[in-house]
């Protein structure tokens, strides 16, 4: 149901969701949210992991529509400083490639394939573009109804460059001309790519900030801009089948990978149904000189078996605050040695512009990871993570005491959170109860009281800042909370565990309990025990 009137182009029309710096929000066009990045505060998306996708997209555009020369990093200082993308070389950029951004283009539309067909003949209804409608459970949904059926072209567009980076594995829809197709449909082959990763922005305090440190020009392999890195916009439109290559050619291929054939059935002014086949399958080792938004994890049984080191995205766990892995988000980069992955690309990059003098060492940065748990052999999206931590630069480099500082902070709310796990479970087990229940109940407790004080902690950890006295202060945080807690799990434990038992061939009761928690809590925070702690149910 297409016609060569009807037309969306993305870098004209309003799809973009974005919030200014004075707080609207608003819908942009690609050129208005290139033109204005320097006024606009963050990308937005109906879930987060839309802002990624659009993101990403964003920064192929810039890495291909600025001229580089033959210093790209001096190319970016000199942005840096002017604080604004060139607006001419962007205005050139989206003129010549214009009719490649048109959602409904008749045989060209963007990020599909306009002659994609099943043997059936019959579209999908729209909702299997929408990742927040629960597979098979439409009723714990907001988009009851019409609003499942049918949606507009912008928030469409939306969802098609979503889809091409976070779609789930799982049985597609096939094309009859695509060898891949068995029985009329498309066996899996993997989630999209996007979805594989650790996703990982850097944001900056405008959009300009976060599109030019996300735009990594810089490698131990040296330049990344490469002039065969080409969009699927300046490519020729892909047609049904696999391409040839599984491996990207560069950042921009990777960035705007096509993972899913996509066709869109609309009626000129929304989008009432879609297949979605399958596309190109990347291999997903080893990218990691090309994709530089995701840590990257050392495979010792896929390397034992193919002879080679193999690295993999390090995916995000949905259960673990962002903070708690700090050392792999901050982790060297380069390749050093078996049993060791690394962190992201863009971590690097923006280590590598501190140690050029580039970027003011007082620079706040929110690093914000993005992605989807997958379950079901990942045909189904099983949970969301979206979290973010503030931190000054300055902690980023691999030479940075101040990074030392910071892991071992996490170390110190590690050790602290077990003692008080342990107290958990020895209570539950004097009582004769099963302990696995409250040690994960309280360690997710703990964990969730700790996430906003360090945090705030962390975002103060500077070069004007006293370390050792700035990680005291942190030990001090940790005992009044971890206490607190622990004090309430022991006036709760009751009779039972007070009276005690024999647990593993040893006798356990809630005053042995008790003691066991506030020595190991002595240990994971001693500076804190400066003053004394009057316990309930326990000595200082």
């Amino acid at each position: 149901m297409t016609a060569s009137a009807v037309s969306f182009n993305l870098i004209d029309r309003p799809w973009i969701p974005v919030r200014t710096l004075d707080g609207r929000m608003e819908d942009r066009s690609i050129r208005s949210v290139l033109t204005d990045a320097a006024s606009i505060r963050v990308v937005s998306g109906d879930i987060p992991t839309q802002a990624f996708a659009i993101q990403r997209l964003l920064l192929a555009i810039v890495r291909r529509a600025v001229d580089w020369g033959r210093k790209p990093v001096s190319r970016w200082e000199q942005m840096w400083e002017e604080r604004s993308l060139p607006q001419q070389e962007i205005e050139d950029y989206l003129d010549r490639v214009h009719n490649r951004f048109d959602l409904l283009h008749p045989t060209e539309p963007f990020y599909q394939v306009a002659d994609f067909e099943t043997s059936a003949g019959v579209f999908r209804p729209v909702a299997l573009l929408i990742s927040d409608i629960p597979s098979g459970a439409k009723y714990f949904t907001t988009r009851a109804g019409s609003g499942a059926e049918r949606i507009g072209l912008a928030e469409a567009a939306r969802w098609v460059v979503h889809c091409q980076c976070f779609d789930p594995s799982g049985i597609k829809s096939g094309d009859q001309r695509d060898p891949r197709t068995k029985g009329g449909k498309g066996y899996p082959i993997g989630v999209a790519w996007g979805g594989q990763l650790g996703g990982l922005v850097f944001e900056g305090h405008t959009l300009f900030e976060t599109l030019m440190l996300n735009t990594v020009l810089h490698t131990s392999g040296g330049s990344t801009v490469h002039d065969d890195d080409l969009p699927p916009w300046e490519r020729d439109h892909s047609g049904v089948t696999e391409r040839d290559d599984p491996d990207p050619t560069g950042p921009v291929d990777a960035l705007t990978w096509q993972s899913r054939r996509i066709c869109l059935q609309h009626d000129g002014d929304h989008v009432v149904g879609v297949l979605i086949g399958n596309g190109d399958a990347m291999r997903s080792f080893n990218q990691h000189h090309v994709e530089f938004m995701t840590a990257w994890r050392y495979s010792e049984i896929q390397s034992k078996k193919f002879g080679e080191p193999r690295y993999f995205p390090r995916t995000l766990d949905p259960n673990r605050s962002l903070w708690r892995g700090l050392d792999a988000l901050l982790a060297d980069t380069q390749e050093s040695g078996h049993g060791r992955g690394f962190g992201a690309g863009v971590s690097n990059w923006i280590d590598f512009l501190v140690g050029r003098g580039i970027l003011d060492q007082d620079l706040l940065v929110r690093p914000h990871a993005l992605g989807f748990e997958y379950i079901n052999n990942s045909s189904i999206i099983g949970a969301s993570i979206d979290d973010e931590v503030r931190l000054r630069v300055s902690v980023m480099g691999r030479g940075s005491e101040l990074r030392v500082y910071a892991n071992r902070a996490v170390q110190v709310a590690d050790e602290a959170v077990s003692a008080l796990v342990n107290l958990a479970g020895n209570l539950v087990d004097a009582a004769g109860g099963d302990s696995s229940a409250a040690r994960q109940s309280t360690r997710a407790r703990a964990f969730f009281s700790l996430d906003d004080p360090y945090l705030t902690w962390l975002e103060h950890l500077g070069d004007d800042t006293d370390p050792e006295a700035h990680l005291d202060s942190w030990q001090r945080t940790v005992r009044d909370i971890v206490s607190d807690i622990g004090n309430a799990l022991i006036s709760d434990a009751g009779e039972p565990a007070w009276k005690g038992r024999m647990v593993r061939d040893r006798w356990l009761d809630a005053s042995l309990a008790s003691g066991f928690f506030w020595s190991a809590l002595r240990k994971a925070v001693p500076a804190a025990f400066d003053t004394t702690i009057r316990e309930k149910g326990g000595t200082p």
